[in-house]
């Protein structure tokens, strides 16, 4: 295209539009219903699944079981027997907290069955079984405690969905 055939009396295909001299005004009221409609989305928002913390404080649990195996069960029969049951539950739990933090997002139900197993059984171990009043049965309630309450985060906690694979369009 050379310059001789560029219009500039502002004739032909490419006239210029004449300008709208109007303006628009927004009702004064219009922020104050827009930040209440915020309001209501904000109200409305899916809550931060509670899982990974939930499996945190098993996490945490099973340090200080393994911790307690060294140095807080004495060396009777009954104590080192409880020392085994802990182990055990701390290996259960340990596992479901650990599927948790590094297995997909979702739900996690079969983990969260394991961590209050875990959690119950120190308890009914602690409670009913043993019955043996000293620093080990307040460090296996409160541990059971722990995991049954890390449990119901866990099992509370909404499901989080998959992300697309990259490049992938979502409404195709």
């Amino acid at each position: 295209m050379t310059s001789e055939r560029i219009s500039t009396t502002g004739e032909g295909r490419h006239t210029a539009s004449p300008q709208d001299t109007t303006i628009e005004v927004r009702p004064t009221g219009y922020h104050f219903d827009d930040r209440a409609r915020l309001a209501s989305y904000r109200r409305r928002a899916p809550r931060p699944p509670a899982a990974p913390a939930g499996a945190l404080i098993a996490l945490l649990v099973g340090l200080s079981v393994m911790y307690a195996e060294w140095g807080l069960y004495p060396q009777t029969y009954q104590a080192q027997s409880d020392a085994t049951w802990a182990l055990g539950f701390m290996i259960l739990s340990t596992a479901g907290a650990l599927r948790i933090l590094m297995g997909n997002p979702g739900r996690h139900l079969a983990s969260g069955v394991a961590i209050l197993v875990s959690g119950l059984g120190f308890l009914v171990r602690s409670l009913l079984i043993t019955r043996d009043h000293s620093d080990t049965y307040a460090f296996e309630i409160i541990c059971g405690t722990l995991l049954v309450l890390a449990a119901l985060m866990t099992l509370m906690s909404p499901a989080l969905t998959l992300e697309p694979p990259p490049g992938s369009d979502p409404w195709g």
